[in-house]
């Protein structure tokens, strides 16, 4: 597998020769002399007990029993994670007042990060199978129209964003305003007729309701009559930590956020939340960048923070929180995941310091894809011994990096769980991928209690699903994707509608460029150096006479060292940038093959416990001081001091769980006969 050469120029820098030298040492094979044999230790000091509902079962299924899903529900707080805006809706969904089924097309869905589109363009998407447009009108408002203009459905995000603020149809030059009102017509013979024609509703283009909230573009599930009234009954899943912040800064209370990033992943909905709601998979699937496959997997409870609904999904704590959340055997972190259908998925870390608060954004464009959106917000307490913590030295190492940087390294991480899912997804479906909710309980065989999430994510879908395709695609899974340069195409699924990293890889090609052609004349400078050196050594020899190598050195200008030297070195520099371009366009990856990047960010040492300069730096710099002191969390926070339902780091129903587990220890060793 070739390594591209700006990759190993920066894990150059970070490691050092010898640490490359040793790739196949210690880190990269797990300690194969150690790594094993210490887990092995740990798992025959700690006692691993299963309940008695979790059994192992031949014929494939879930094995874990309905007891065991709903034992530690009845502690749970049914409104814990919620948004104060959507609390009315799920009390009413908990009350009985409504269906209690899930509608999936009346509901808001992200579909662009407004700081990342090209204002002058129309930008294409898809939702829920449906082609739709995003694009900038002159009054300043983002718009989404279903693609495809009312006179011959010729698509119009080939169209253009005209001077005038309007959208042009490239096939006839039809002019829509941001209402969807047809605005010019050419064809029209006279003024009269073309009044007549744009006052019909059939001129207008297919409008959906849409509104601009925390830094994002969000679309109604559904066109029609009564869609823009149902839209503004209906609060988005908008998170109160982040809200009104688009670009990265400050947010409430003083918080700071990082960039939106947003990708096209080549698997679906039900792909992203399976593997974005297990915390097992995290140390295994992301090895070294967030830990040791070999190392850090361990087992661990999912306890239900709130019970199940159609409406508000659920919310589990993972206890004990274990790697990458903590070092094992150092659990003062807490973390919980939260499921809101249908497309957020917040990650809630806890610390007594710091709190980290991952939201992620899965919205289901068409069968086999999906877009994928993420931003983490920090909120700062006083101390610094979080500094040394593995999980708040991975997540603030992101809150500064520029928007381009952070969406360029962002295949590291999302390309180890692509390879696995894409594939998996279609192993699972069989081709019918409107049934994959029964398919999964039937193909998996889940014998332990820490993949629970995942079951209660299918048994959710199970009853809600499955997703209602309408578009050209229908509802058929795509087959799998063999070839590696569609697969891990960063320009497709990314580059292409990103003006921060469109900017980034000009300026790469550009000082690749410069870099080159300063490398050439350099070159071209010591071949003439050394010319020169040569006819002056001959001169000196006299006629007839060849001079000697040490006569020809002896004569060459002493800067063609040094000239020869910066020609390799812009050579080099010109090869990594050609290198680290070639990241913008595609990322391949294999877990059967090391991989320097990872190896690099693993000496680090942002994936284990230690003191870190860095991190020091850029925590002073953004929470350092009292200046973010007595400001104002947004209304639904949920740190320490804002939620009812924690107190400090920890739940209530956490808590609950937990009294419950020590008075069962502690009812069963009163009533065991001393041995």
């Amino acid at each position: 597998r070739q390594i591209r050469p700006a990759l190993i120029m920066a894990a150059l820098v970070i490691t050092g020769p010898s640490a490359l030298a040793q790739r196949r040492g210690t880190f990269a094979k797990g300690h194969a002399s150690g790594a094993r044999p210490a887990r092995a230790a740990r798992l025959a000091s700690t006692p691993r007990t299963r309940p008695e509902s979790t059994r192992a079962s031949a014929s494939g299924g879930t094995t874990i029993g309905a007891d065991e899903m709903a034992k530690d529900a009845s502690s749970a707080e049914p409104l814990i994670g919620i948004n104060p805006d959507r609390v009315p809706m799920v009390e009413a969904v908990n009350r009985g007042e409504t269906s209690g089924k899930f509608n999936w097309t009346k509901q808001w869905y992200p579909v662009a990060v407004i700081d990342l589109l090209d204002t002058s363009k129309p930008h294409p998407t898809q939702l829920l199978g449906k082609d739709i447009v995003v694009w900038k009108d002159g009054a300043g408002k983002w718009n989404v129209f279903e693609d495809k203009c009312p006179h011959r459905l010729a698509p119009l995000s080939e169209g253009r964003v005209e001077d005038d603020g309007t959208l042009l149809c490239a096939y006839h030059a039809w002019r829509f305003d941001g209402d969807g009102k047809c605005t010019d017509m050419p064809q029209a013979s006279s003024k009269e007729e073309e009044d007549r024609v744009r006052a019909n509703p059939r001129s207008c283009a297919f409008t959906r309701p849409c509104m601009e909230a925390q830094g994002l573009v969000w679309a109604w599930g559904e066109g029609g009559k009564e869609a823009e009234l149902e839209a503004r009954m209906t609060p988005p899943l908008v998170v109160p930590e982040i809200e009104g912040v688009g670009k990265n800064g400050e947010a409430p209370g003083g918080a700071y956020r990082n960039h939106w990033q947003v990708r096209d992943m080549p698997y679906g909905w039900a792909a992203f939340f399976e593997n974005a709601i297990d915390p097992a998979h995290a140390v295994v699937s992301h090895h070294t960048l967030v830990g040791s496959r070999y190392d850090d997997p361990a087992g661990f409870n999912c306890v239900v923070e709130r019970p199940m609904t159609a409406e508000a999904g659920f919310r589990c704590a993972i206890d004990p929180a274990v790697p990458p959340f903590n070092t094992i055997g150092k659990y003062d972190a807490e973390t919980s995941y939260d499921f809101q259908p249908p497309c957020l998925l917040k990650i809630d870390w806890r610390h007594e310091e710091a709190r980290f608060l991952t939201s992620h954004y899965c919205v289901p464009t068409r069968p086999g894809w999906c877009r994928h959106f993420v931003a983490t917000v920090c909120q700062r307490g006083e101390g610094e011994k979080v500094r040394q913590h593995r999980w708040f030295k991975l997540n603030l190492f992101t809150l500064t990096s520029p928007a381009w940087m952070t969406h360029v390294l962002g295949p590291t991480f999302l390309h180890q769980d692509m390879v696995l899912l894409h594939q998996q997804e279609k192993i699972i479906a069989q081709g019918d991928g409107q049934d994959i909710a029964n398919r999964w309980k039937d193909e998996v065989f889940i014998p332990t209690s820490a993949d629970k999430m995942t079951v209660m994510f299918y048994q959710w879908f199970g009853r809600n699903g499955p997703i209602p395709w309408d578009g050209r695609d229908g509802d058929a899974m795509p087959p799998i994707e063999r070839d590696q340069s569609k697969l891990f195409d960063t320009w497709e699924m990314h580059t292409k509608y990103c003006t921060h990293c469109q900017g980034a890889l000009r300026n790469t090609e550009a000082l690749k460029v410069i870099a080159a052609a300063a490398a050439a004349w350099k070159a071209v400078w010591a071949t003439c150096l050394l010319a020169f050196g040569a006819s002056a050594a001959g001169a000196a020899a006299g006629a007839g006479v060849t001079p000697s190598l040490g006569d020809v050195i002896a004569a060459v200008d002493p800067s063609l060292v040094g000239e020869v030297f910066s020609a390799l070195s812009l050579a080099g520099t010109a090869y990594g940038l050609h290198g680290f371009a070639g990241m913008f366009r595609s990322y391949p990856f294999s877990h059967a093959e090391e991989d320097i990047v990872m190896e690099g960010t693993a000496k680090i040492g942002l994936s284990n416990d230690g003191p870190s300069l860095y991190i020091d730096v850029v925590d002073n710099l953004l929470f350092g001081g009292n200046k973010h002191a007595g400001k104002k969390c947004a209304v639904g926070c949920e740190c320490g001091k804002c939620s009812p339902f924690h107190d400090g780091i920890r739940s209530k129903p956490l808590v609950a769980f937990r009294k419950k587990q020590e008075s069962a220890r502690a009812a069963k060793e009163a009533g065991t006969p001393a041995r």
